[in-house]
């Protein structure tokens, strides 16, 4: 009889042992911050996919040993366990230079030209580049292109879209003629290698049209820093 109680009070040792820690440890509350690519659901299903992984502590081994699961378009996740039931996740994006229309899909890629996933569906404020001839791509990997200057004044074209945040819906390009679309403004920028001074000046020229729904073209081929820059109106 002695023997029974032995075992049972074991078992029930082990059970609190088991059911405390995991209960007190529950994840409850979920803060999110940083991210503007994805949603808060989204962010947790990546996140919390992996088995018992809404406990903290079983989430701090997963992050410790494997990782914390990330989607294409996240850079990194850092974890802060705010208490015993809530965890603040910081998302940090990867900076999303543009995608190219392939088969009926959106190709995105990053700032090296590393493609990071084929979607359906268009991000908003993501240029699709068109006029450029790609190879054979994988995602993970980098575009290869025929003619690699090509891609790079589009790659410098898209960083400074993406830093002076232009609203840019397409960037076209023909034998290195580079023109981008915004709303309904054709912007000529020329042949160049860098287009620094033109994406500086166009900013808040870009975010007076859009916001006035104006239209023409604008030829900045020539343009020189401290030039007026016309819009001619349709």
């Amino acid at each position: 009889m002695k023997r029974y109680k032995k075992i049972f009070t074991c078992i029930i040792i082990l059970f609190l042992l088991i059911c405390v820690p995991y209960f007190w440890f529950h994840i409850d509350t979920v803060k999110i911050e940083g991210t503007e690519v994805y949603t808060e659901e989204e962010i947790k299903a990546s996140v919390f996919s992996r088995k018992f992984s809404d406990n903290s502590l079983i989430l701090r081994l997963y992050n410790k040993f494997l990782g914390i699961n990330k989607l294409p378009f996240v850079e990194d996740i850092d974890i802060n366990y705010e208490s015993h039931d809530t965890v603040v996740l910081y998302v940090y994006d990867k900076t999303i230079s543009g995608c190219i229309k392939y088969m009926g899909q959106y190709v995105y890629f990053d700032k090296e030209g590393r493609v990071l996933e084929s979607l359906p569906k268009r991000r908003q404020n993501v240029p699709v580049v068109t006029g450029i001839k790609f190879g054979d791509f994988a995602i993970g990997e980098k575009f290869k292109v025929e003619d690699s200057s090509l891609f790079d004044a589009i790659m410098n074209v898209s960083l400074l879209i993406s830093h002076y945040g232009i609203n840019v819906k397409r960037i076209h390009i023909n034998n290195g003629d580079v023109k981008i679309y915004s709303g309904n403004v054709q912007v000529h920028l020329g042949k160049k290698k860098l287009y620094n001074d033109q994406l500086a000046a166009l900013s808040e020229v870009l975010n007076t049209t859009n916001d006035e729904k104006l239209s023409g073209t604008i030829d900045m081929e020539n343009y020189k820093q401290g030039d007026k820059i016309v819009l001619k109106q349709n």
